[in-house]
């Protein structure tokens, strides 16, 4: 029912905006605009996003998003703990776009090609059995430790989407668009190796998603309430 209502509310925007698009000046289509994506506050690894374009001319623009990263997928299992608090990082999204002139020459629908880098640095608890005797099997406790692990991920995607103003001076704007690409992931410790006989103290929920080093599909996705100077 939330994401019936949530396509409802959307495409109530988009009939309010579209009527605020009509022979639309020029000077109304090129210059700066500040935006922020609302999407980036749900991802697994998210945060606070800021972002600039500009548009030189009515049909091209180019786009530089920033996102202050500070929520990972533990909190999504409800395994913040002592030992690993949130995520932290950054993301950097540079993009080129294409206007299409559509009907009436309003220049809402365009596409885009980004390229993206993230960093993000997290703790992962691992529990450690301590033994005495090195030749028994079983251990006399069990250690809770804390490792500092990195992601770097580097991707790459093809984005179509729509630009629309709420006024007829377009300063306020809404901003639809999804993506498909590919991404690469690096994941490693920073610091200090758990032992082989280390395991996750986290539960298999979580350890099913946990990030890993290799190809994955990017599918970038933004609903953007912006400004335009």
């Amino acid at each position: 029912m939330k994401q019936l209502y949530t396509v409802l509310i959307l495409f109530l925007l988009i009939t309010l905006t579209s009527r605020a698009q009509r022979n639309t000046p020029d000077s109304f289509l090129t210059g700066l605009r500040i935006s922020t994506n609302l999407v980036t506050l749900r991802e697994p690894d998210g945060g606070v996003s800021l972002a600039l374009e500009y548009r030189y001319k009515k049909n091209w623009g180019v786009v530089l998003e920033g996102t202050w990263i500070f929520i990972d997928e533990k909190a999504d299992y409800n395994l913040r703990g002592r030992y690993s608090p949130m995520a932290k990082g950054f993301r950097i999204r540079p993009e080129i776009r294409y206007y299409l002139p559509g009907r009436g020459h309003v220049y809402k629908l365009f596409f885009g090609q980004e390229i993206s880098y993230k960093r993000v640095s997290y703790r992962e608890e691992w529990i450690q059995p301590v033994r005495w005797d090195p030749n028994s099997w079983k251990p006399d406790y069990e250690k809770i430790s804390a490792y500092d692990k990195v992601k770097n991920i580097y991707g790459t995607s093809g984005k179509v989407g729509c630009q629309l103003f709420f006024d007829r001076p377009h300063k306020f704007m809404i901003e639809f668009y999804i993506g498909l690409g590919v991404k690469y992931r690096d994941v490693a410790f920073k610091n200090e190796v758990p032992s082989p006989d280390s395991y996750l103290e986290d539960n298999s929920s979580y350890l099913v998603d946990e990030p890993k080093t290799g190809w994955d599909i990017n599918i970038p996705m933004g609903i953007k309430l912006g400004y335009r100077f």
